[in-house]
């Protein structure tokens, strides 16, 4: 299924862009981590404070980007993105950057159309989370080997373990996963509620609170667990992901 997403051109784009920054400076904090317990201090010591202030550079660095991340950058592409989906919900122009074929189905009741858009976000989402929490998955497990191989080694220096325990337990390894693990069950939850609203045809009342509070634990799954949804999967399932959407779409006969 050919797509248009101006939106994530524009805005998008740039978190992820500032992500893979952010991931660059936790390795080389990490790598530091390490050199500090390499250089020895007495005998190196121009080598050992260089290697503390780039370390402090890099960890004020961090601080910045991520902070712009949590303040502008995401919170601006998020509500780009939620312009565009009222927009095609409610066949009104909120926003001048509007995506082309991203919502796809016939409903012309605005709260309708909503929920199937709810529907078709969560199903391409819960597939592309997963996919990011088994490669999460793999990258925890390597670290956790080596932080394990370092504990059971009663020869080895404290340091390299206490260094190892700050990589691990960081915002980038063993929280992102936790993260990505959650917003997975949430967003799978989200789906199944709506595709069950569309089975069950409840009344107009029903039908209408229940999307909206579906919309709203899949607006709110995003927010709280902070991530990103990668482009690249994306753009890797795209093409099978909208083959099984459209049998979604027979199915519930939406």
């Amino acid at each position: 299924m050919s797509r248009s997403d101006p939106i994530r051109t524009n805005y998008f784009d740039a978190i992820q862009k500032a992500e893979k920054v952010t991931d660059w400076l936790f390795y080389l904090n990490a790598l530091l981590s390490f050199c500090t317990l390499l250089v020895e201090q007495k005998t190196n010591r121009d080598a050992y404070d260089a290697i503390l202030i780039l370390f402090s550079i890099s960890v004020v660095a961090m601080f910045a980007i991520n902070m712009m991340l949590r303040l502008y950058l995401t919170p601006r592409a998020e509500d780009k993105r939620r312009q565009d989906f009222f927009s095609s919900a409610c066949n009104v122009n909120l926003t001048h950057q509007q995506t082309d074929g991203y919502y796809n189905n016939d409903f012309k009741d605005p709260i309708k159309r909503m929920a199937a858009q709810v529907l078709e976000n969560s199903f391409f989402s819960k597939e592309i989370v997963l996919r990011m929490a088994r490669c999460e998955r793999v990258k925890l497990a390597v670290y956790a080997l080596i932080w394990l191989l370092l504990l059971l080694n009663r020869r080895s220096d404290l340091g390299w373990l206490v260094a190892a325990s700050q990589a691990i337990f960081s915002e980038q390894i063993l929280s992102k996963l936790f993260r990505l693990e959650w917003l997975r069950i949430r967003i799978e939850k989200t789906f199944d509620d709506v595709f069950r609203l569309f089975q069950t045809k409840p009344s107009v009342a029903q039908f209408n609170a229940h999307a909206l509070e579906a919309f709203s634990m899949y607006e709110t799954a995003k927010a709280s667990a902070g991530i990103t949804l990668s482009s690249r999967i994306f753009d890797d399932l795209n093409s099978t992901l909208s083959m099984e959407w459209d049998k979604v779409k027979a199915t519930l006969k939406i």
